[in-house]
């Protein structure tokens, strides 16, 4: 499958709102209340952000000929508690779930691969990703063997 990978645009945000509803609403729905126009604001805001290069979020987007098969959201200057250095931290990972496993992987892994990148030219040194999904193994395991250290559903990377 064919697909291209874009900065987001306010265009796509229908498009990103509409799979986050569609594939992963149900994941939080027994926590959380879901709130798509709280979504949509947010969105709106980071692409504005993105446009003029406030450059604290990234939001991506993966189209094809239907559309945005897939989405990510990443955040920079995050901290813990214990240390002093910066971390960037995933909002999401997003996929059309009815893409074919492989399909799936591929884009999950260019996802990670884009934030591996983003954070060695941002000179982030830690990149952290987490998970809400019941399951999750599979998510984790990816991580995994791009390098990450796996807490639980959380993955941690050291960049630098």
């Amino acid at each position: 499958m064919e697909y291209t990978w874009h900065t987001a645009q306010h265009a796509d945000i229908d498009a990103i709102v509409a799979l986050m509803v569609e594939h992963y609403q149900h994941e939080i729905e027994s926590i959380f209340k879901p709130s798509p126009s709280r979504v949509r604001y947010h969105l709106y805001r980071l692409v504005v952000d993105q446009i003029f290069g406030v450059n604290r979020e990234y939001v991506r987007v993966a189209r094809n000929a239907q559309g945005v098969i897939a989405c990510s959201w990443l955040a920079r200057d995050h901290h813990t508690v214990y240390a002093d250095e910066e971390m960037a931290v995933a909002e999401f990972i997003h996929v059309d779930l009815s893409l074919p496993a492989r399909t799936r992987v591929r884009l999950i892994q260019d996802i990670l691969q884009n934030w591996i990148e983003l954070c060695q030219t941002l000179s982030i040194p830690v990149l952290c990703s987490t998970t809400i999904r019941a399951e999750q193994s599979a998510f984790m395991r990816l991580h995994e063997r791009m390098g990450f250290t796996i807490r639980g559903s959380v993955a941690y990377r050291r960049i630098v």
